[in-house]
This record gives C-alpha cells, sequence and structure tokens, in this order.
C-alpha cells in the first residue's frame, strides 16, 4: 500500500493554496467545506475566488509565490498550469516538512486527493494512488448507487446512542453484535424515511430486549460458498456473513484475496486438505467448527465452489444440527459452472447435450457404479482426481465410449492463471502428463467441451488444442446451428 488512507480534521487549521485559477478555485472549496482557514497565492483570480476574497471567505496573497509562505500551514496545494512553480512549491513544502499536493500530479505530492462520496458523517474516499482518478470517480459512482441517500441520518442517530449502548453493552464484542443486529432491523429505514422519532423508539426497545436477554452471546455457523477461483465471484451473501463473522475455516481452494472480505480482526484458520499429503481430517474439521460455535462465536466456513457439491457441507451440517446449533447455508458458484463458463463451455446445448451429470475422479467405494457409456447429449464433469487421469481414460474407455470423444481439462478456472486444454479422450492421459497439468482442476467429457476453441473469452492465451482436438470445423459449425 503506497499512500496510507486518512481523513484529516482541518477545522480552523491554515491551508494554502497556489494558484488562481479554475483548479485552486476548485481545491480552496474542498477545503472551505472541511472548515479550514484558506488562503491562496496568485496574482490574479477567478471572479468566483475575487469573491470569496471579497466576503472574507479566503485570504487573498496578492503576490508571486514565496517559500516562507508555507510557514505554518498544514496542508499545502499547488494548483497552477506552471510545472516549474509548481516544483517549487513541492521542494519547499518537503524542505519545511509539510504535506503538499501538486494538483495531476501524483510523483510530486506527499497527499492525493480522493474521489469523495458525501453521507454526513459517513464519508467514503476512494483512491488509486494517483494512477488513474477516472477509475477512482467510477468506483466512487458504483457505491453510490447502493448507498441509501439517507444514509447519515442513520449515522447520527448511532452516534448520538453511542455512549448509551456502550454503557448498557460495555463488552466490545457484544456491542458490535448489537450494532450489526440493528442494522438489518427497522430502525434505519425509519431513519431513511424522515422517521426520527419512530427509530428512536425502535433503537429503545431493540436496547431493551438485548438487556432483558443478557446480552447472551449465541454462536453461528455460516457455510458460504466461496466460488470456483475469482473473488469476484462469491455472492453478496456471502461477502456479508464472512464480513460479520469472528473465526474463518478456509479451505485449500479459496483464493486469497476472497479472505480479504473478512474482518480485520477474524480469527483465520486454515483448514484446507491435500489429497496424499498428511492435513486435518474432516473429523477434526467438525469439531473445530462446533466448538467455536459453542463458544458463541460466529463461525464461517468458507468453502471453494459450492459448500453442498463434493464439499462435505452435509457432513459439517450433521455436526452443526447435532449438536443443537444455529447455521446458515450460502451457496457458490460451483466449480462445474464457473469453469465451464469461463472456459466458453455450454455444459448444455439445444440438439447436442441436455444432461448434465457430476462424479468426482478419486475412484469408487466398494460396490459404487464405476464411470459408464455416455449417451449422447450427456455432459460428464468430474471434480478431482488430476493424478488419476490415465486410469480414468482407460475406464471411460473401456466402458465403450469413443477414444475420439472430445474432452477439456479446465485448470485454476476463473483465475487469471487460467489453462484450457481440449483434446480426444484418448489422448487424455498423454496431454494430461506431456502438460503438466496440476490441481486444482476440473475434467469435462462430451462434444460441446470442443466449442471452447470457438467461444473462448476469459485469459484466451491460455488455451490449448492438443494435437488438434477431434472435430473438424463443419462438425464445430453442426454443434452451434
Amino acid at each position: 500500500m503506497e499512500y496510507l488512507p486518512l481523513f484529516t480534521r482541518l477545522d480552523g487549521r491554515p491551508c494554502i493554496v497556489i494558484g488562481g485559477g479554475r483548479v485552486a478555485e476548485r481545491k480552496a472549496r474542498e477545503l472551505l467545506a472541511c472548515g479550514a482557514e484558506v488562503s491562496v497565492v496568485s496574482p490574479s483570480l477567478t471572479r468566483s475566488l475575487e469573491g470569496l476574497a471579497d466576503s472574507g471567505e479566503i485570504r487573498w496573497i496578492a503576490e508571486p509565490f514565496a517559500e516562507d509562505r508555507l510557514q505554518g500551514q498544514w496542508l499545502v496545494v499547488a494548483a497552477t498550469s506552471d510545472r516549474a512553480l509548481n516544483a517549487r512549491v513541492f521542494a519547499a513544502a518537503e524542505a519545511q516538512q509539510r504535506f503538499c499536493n501538486v494538483v495531476d500530479d501524483a510523483g510530486q505530492s506527499s497527499f492525493i486527493s480522493p474521489a469523495v462520496l458525501r453521507r454526513d458523517p459517513v464519508t467514503i474516499a476512494v483512491s488509486t494512488g494517483g494512477s488513474s482518478p477516472v477509475i477512482a470517480r467510477w468506483v466512487k459512482g458504483l457505491i453510490e448507487a447502493v448507498l441509501p441517500a439517507e444514509l447519515g441520518r442513520f449515522a447520527r442517530l448511532a452516534g448520538s446512542w453511542r455512549e448509551r449502548v456502550k454503557s448498557a453493552i460495555p463488552d466490545m464484542d457484544l456491542r458490535r453484535r448489537f450494532w450489526e443486529t440493528l442494522l438489518e432491523s427497522s430502525v434505519p429505514e425509519r431513519c431513511y424515511a424522515g422517521d426520527e422519532a419512530g427509530a428512536e423508539a425502535a433503537l429503545d426497545e431493540a436496547l431493551a430486549a438485548w438487556r432483558a436477554n443478557g446480552g447472551e452471546r449465541a454462536g453461528e455457523a455460516y457455510l458460504v460458498g466461496a466460488g470456483p477461483g475469482s473473488p469476484d465471484l462469491i455472492t453478496l451473501r456471502g461477502r456479508q456473513l464472512l464480513a460479520q463473522a469472528e473465526v474463518v475455516l478456509y479451505d485449500r481452494l479459496v483464493e486469497p484475496a476472497v479472505l480479504d472480505y473478512a474482518r480485520r480482526d477474524a480469527e483465520l484458520i486454515f483448514v484446507g486438505k491435500r489429497a496424499g499429503t498428511p492435513s486435518i481430517t474432516q473429523k477434526q474439521i467438525n469439531r473445530l467448527l462446533v466448538e467455536r460455535v459453542k463458544s458463541g462465536k460466529r463461525v464461517c466456513r468458507l468453502k471453494g465452489g459450492d459448500p453442498m457439491i463434493f464439499g462435505r457441507g452435509g457432513e459439517e451440517l450433521e455436526a452443526l444440527a447435532g449438536a443443537g446449533l444455529a447455521f446458515q447455508v450460502v451457496p457458490g458458484v460451483s466449480a462445474v459452472t464457473g469453469c465451464a463458463a469461463y472456459a466458453g463451455i455450454p455444459l448444455t446445448l439445444r440438439g447436442a447435450a441436455s444432461t448434465l451429470l457430476l462424479t468426482t475422479g478419486h475412484g469408487h467405494a466398494k460396490g459404487a457404479p464405476g464411470l459408464g457409456t455416455l449417451d449422447p447429449g450427456q455432459t460428464l464433469a468430474l471434480y478431482m482426481g488430476v493424478s488419476r487421469y490415465t486410469p480414468i481414460a482407460a475406464e471411460l474407455i473401456a466402458a465403450g465410449n469413443s477414444p475420439s470423444l472430445p474432452v477439456a481439462i479446465v485448470e485454476r478456472g476463473t483465475t487469471l492463471e487460467q489453462r484450457v486444454i481440449v483434446c480426444a479422450l484418448g489422448d487424455l492421459a498423454e496431454a494430461s502428463a506431456e502438460l503438466d497439468v496440476e490441481s486444482p482442476a476440473l475434467l469435462l467429457v462430451g462434444a460441446t467441451t470442443e466449442l471452447a476453441a470457438r467461444y473462448r473469452w476469459f485469459a484466451p492465451e491460455g488455451f490449448v488444442h492438443y494435437k488438434g482436438g477431434y472435430h473438424a470445423q463443419s462438425q464445430r459449425q453442426r454443434l452451434v446451428v
């Protein structure tokens, strides 16, 4: 992080702007809005700045810049069109240890001005470190679209009750829970509607009910699907619960960037398992999950993909239900849907594929059905099992499937390291060995996998058509039509 985000209180503090044009005017008004005592140094001013000077809102120093003008100033803004003069201002500010912003020149600035969204007293600042103000404004627009226009009303109400709530709920963790519970109550909505008296009454009632219950710490588990890789693919509900959790148990397949959505003070516990290596057992995970929830913690069990599709979510639900503990399940974008979509492979396609079969490549328990013959119109998805692609291919061919049946391996799907390998079933073992395929990877078998060559849209440089595949162009066109 190149810049430390700060919110600076400038009320009554002297700040100086060098320049008298429109940009200087904008900067002076921003400082005035924060209550700063603003001086503007420039031989001439815009009419608006002259008006501010005439009304006494700013102090006009109608002379060229001199280094001694920076003495006693909290912030310095260089807003002239003269690069050499701006450089002089920055050098003088550095020598006098004053924070200085040279407008539109991050390299000559010790602080930068972010894009700001105000719902007073809520203030949100977005910065790209000066590299792209346009992107910062775009992100600001996205946030602005989802925040209630009257959010400030609720923030002011919460601020006025802060000490009262603190006195009633001394424990900081419990107090945080109370406020988080309040966010999902009717109190904010009443504030947004302008019913401040009703909001006050509802808050008072909520606090009384909390105290009547003794502020009991009730634990809860959240089984959350993190998606197949890209941190963008976790659901909104999943992000919300992850942000509330005090403990996060996460798998090997969860991208590290997803953990950035967790609270900074959350306890992060890695419980990933990898085939063929010593690791935590499922029983140990179940026990850890139950223990943390029983202790009154909100625990997010974060799993790659969807927790209920080969994620052993059912076993963890049984452990929680057996212990009489509360839980929620948040589905995730599964590996099969996410990887297929990012590889450009339709799992179903009218006239070509109408059935999707899911299984694992880890082998089969005694008495369980093996890999059989695929009927026309079926797509088979095999989770895991990268190390068994050779026996898997042999078993599928022995069951009567054609060695020319197209297959696709999607390695690290939905991430920037995604690689898609399309080949014939008979070449699967050779392709995976020669191209050094590694987990995590998903194997798709069926006619539509060949369409990845036509529909690849994400990380296209990671596409490999091993030995050219099996279809002629006319066959691909037939699938599309």
